[in-house]
């Protein structure tokens, strides 16, 4: 552990009443529990195991870096308790639903999917915060507001009702008790070198069973199809590697890989740039059909299913003036070229013909509901939500049968098989308006499933809690983090996750949901590094953002964010911010952020977040510390830390050596 060597008694203290209230007293300046001696491992062990807890609020959207809730809770008590607290202590305060916070302001300056503020408001503080994209501002004063399920739920069945009525004919009929799922398309593109026309694939395997966790059951065990006839084959063994058709094809075999299609005809590889696959014509290859709500099919597609695609191509040109559909380009500077370099410009180009009238309907109904605007946010977030399963962009778990909306992960990917999914289906689990209504339904529960800390297992344990949130008084507004200042209140504790240096541009991502939601416009500038001088650029405007909630930020009181990169340079930007806001570091620690990837992880991966704690430099004295990643690794183990994260946690190490920290007594030591 990398801390401060003092700590002092008193100065807080808990009520002894009901209320479980942590309250501040006066007295000298005081190292707090954060500083003193965070329980980092145990955090992190709940971390891993809240993984497989439910938590609905944080699932009512879409967002791409949220904290671990229960460390984030963990770090805000922590950042009010004194130094002296006992662990038992800190875990009672940590497991109750009590308002140990009430009377304490929160601050984030970065609020993203609002994990800070709400475990706050949980807690009983007063949250605030910001941020620049108004996707976010939006999911985070939801969850604030808890508004009533009873009436989410009401207005999502008639908004329901209305579409089946209005677009359900666009999907097909299902009067044979087999009704469609996915509608699995190959694109058509021209090989800008020979100018032929060829379909675009990474194999001729549509869907395996392979007998893994959560696969679904299929009327055969591998279903493919013929590249020349395109002819669908049910095949009954997973692991067979041939298919004769028109002729004998490998079923591993395509024309489209590291990134690259190779035309069949003259040879020649070329870039889904090249190829403007996004303006491509789609071949309605196969559908999925469910029976009964678990048995599947996969069909060749039918002269009824070709039908309804040109009926929704009518339906859309004859009702244009009856749907809400956005209508501004997307942004044309970007970080990522991508969806520009598909030749997608327009967001309604990233969707089909009864998608759009699907969802250009929904909006319209929405714009002109009567139900309050708490309800009508939140059915907007489900209505949004539903957008990253319906869109041209979607593709399929290939071994385990569901839709995989990759393409938000990190940037706009366009697959080689696209999929297409009902979204009137009545039982599907993922993505459909049906289980989008639900998923914001049961974000306004104030009850949740979560792990805590048990001495007496020496482990993390299950607990049912119910939350009451208290959105009351919160600010939250769409703007940059160097605007903290303008609040209208001091705050007790700042808490934040800054964007990482190795920028994901999450505006550019959320774009794709603000076109709908008719926010496009940025409430100020992201903080990302300047190519040019990425250091520099970054610590100028991540000073300015800590000087800022500085003002704001009530004396002997710590600020605290997350943060972590392999990359040097990152870290010399951090190191250079807190020079330019004058702060030291008082405790840095490792926790546990991102233990999901599975099989997906690599050993130069970050699964570790560094806590950085500091004070004003007029507040602290100038120490020498003594720390190595060895030290942490045996603490922390059996959790694994990777040698991305080995190389993040020195980084970190030789940054604070050079700016650590203790507190000072009192005036005598200034």
């Amino acid at each position: 552990m990398l801390r401060t060597q003092n700590s002092y008694a008193g100065g807080m203290y808990r009520d002894g009443g009901r209320s479980g209230r942590i309250k501040a007293a006066n007295g000298p300046n005081l190292t707090t529990f954060l500083e003193a001696k965070l329980p980092f491992k145990q955090l992190s062990l709940i971390a891993n195991a809240d993984r497989r807890a439910h938590d609905p609020v944080y699932g009512v959207h879409r967002w791409w870096a949220r904290r671990p809730p229960g460390v984030i809770r963990g770090l805000l008590l922590a950042a009010v308790l004194p130094g002296d607290t006992s662990n038992p202590e800190f875990w009672r305060l940590f497991r109750s639903t009590g308002h140990a916070l009430e009377g304490h302001r929160v601050h984030d300056l970065f609020i993203g999917g609002g994990t800070t503020v709400v475990e706050a408001a949980r807690l009983g503080a007063t949250p605030s915060g910001t941020d620049v994209d108004p996707l976010a501002v939006a999911i985070v004063r939801h969850e604030l507001r808890q508004p009533d399920s009873i009436l989410v739920a009401r207005a999502g069945g008639e908004l329901l009702e209305f579409l089946e009525q209005k677009v359900g004919c666009l999907y097909a009929d299902v009067a044979d008790k087999w009704i469609p799922l996915h509608y699995f398309y190959l694109h058509r593109v021209k090989c800008p070198h020979c100018s032929q026309l060829s379909a675009l694939y990474r194999s001729l395997v549509i869907a395996r069973d392979l007998s893994k966790n959560g696969g679904v059951i299929r009327s055969a065990d591998l279903f493919a199809f013929c590249p020349d006839c395109f002819d669908i084959h049910e095949l009954h063994s997973p692991t067979r590697k041939r298919l004769r058709c028109c002729a004998q094809y490998d079923l591993s075999s395509g024309n489209f890989a590291g990134h690259r299609f190779t035309c069949p005809h003259c040879d020649r590889k070329s870039t889904h740039a090249e190829l403007q696959t996004g303006l491509a014509d789609r071949l309605l290859l196969a559908v999925e059909d469910t029976r009964d709500g678990h048995r599947r099919r996969i069909r060749s597609a039918s002269n009824a299913d070709l039908a309804l695609i040109a009926k929704s191509h009518r339906y859309l040109g004859n009702h244009r003036d009856e749907l809400w559909l956005p209508d501004r380009p997307f942004k044309k500077m970007r970080n990522d070229s991508r969806p520009l370099s598909f030749g997608i410009d327009e967001p309604v180009e990233l969707f089909t013909d009864r998608q759009l009238a699907v969802f250009g309907h929904a909006f319209k109904w929405l714009r002109s509901s009567d139900y309050s605007e708490e309800v009508r946010c939140a059915l907007a977030l489900a209505i949004s939500g539903a957008l990253a399963t319906n869109n041209k962009l979607c593709s399929y778990a290939t071994d385990y049968g569901r839709l995989a909306p990759l393409f938000s992960v990190r940037s706009y990917s366009l697959p080689a098989l696209p999929v297409e999914l009902n979204p009137f289906h009545p039982s599907a689990g993922r993505g459909t308006f049906r289980r989008s209504i639900e998923r914001v339904v049961r974000s306004t529960s104030p009850e949740v499933r979560r792990y805590v800390w048990s001495d007496k297992t020496r482990r993390p344990m299950p607990l049912t809690m119910r939350f009451q949130r208290n959105g009351r008084g919160a600010e939250i507004r769409c703007a940059s983090a160097e605007t903290a200042s303008r609040g209208s209140h001091d705050v007790d504790i700042c808490l934040f996750d800054p964007p990482y240096f190795d920028y994901i541009p999450y505006s550019e991502l959320s774009e794709f949901y603000r076109a709908w939601l008719d926010r496009l416009r940025l409430g100020g500038k992201p903080l990302l590094p300047d190519a040019k001088a990425p250091a520099p650029s970054y610590a100028r405007v991540l000073a300015r953002c800590l000087k800022s909630a500085l003002k704001r930020l009530k004396r002997q009181r710590p600020l605290a964010f997350t943060f972590h990169s392999a990359d040097p340079t990152a870290w010399e930007a951090i190191a250079s911010a807190l020079d330019q806001a004058r702060l030291l570091v008082t405790a840095v620690w490792p926790v546990q952020n991102d233990a999901h990837m599975g099989h997906h992880s690599r050993d130069a991966n970050c699964e570790w977040d560094l806590v950085i704690v500091c004070r004003r430099e007029s507040e602290c004295a100038r120490v020498k510390v003594d720390l190595s990643v060895s030290t942490w690794r045996r603490v922390v183990a059996p959790l694994r830390i990777q040698s991305g994260d080995a190389v993040s946690m020195q980084l970190a190490i030789e940054m604070s050596q050079a700016r650590f920290g203790r507190i000072r007594k009192g005036p005598d030591e200034r």
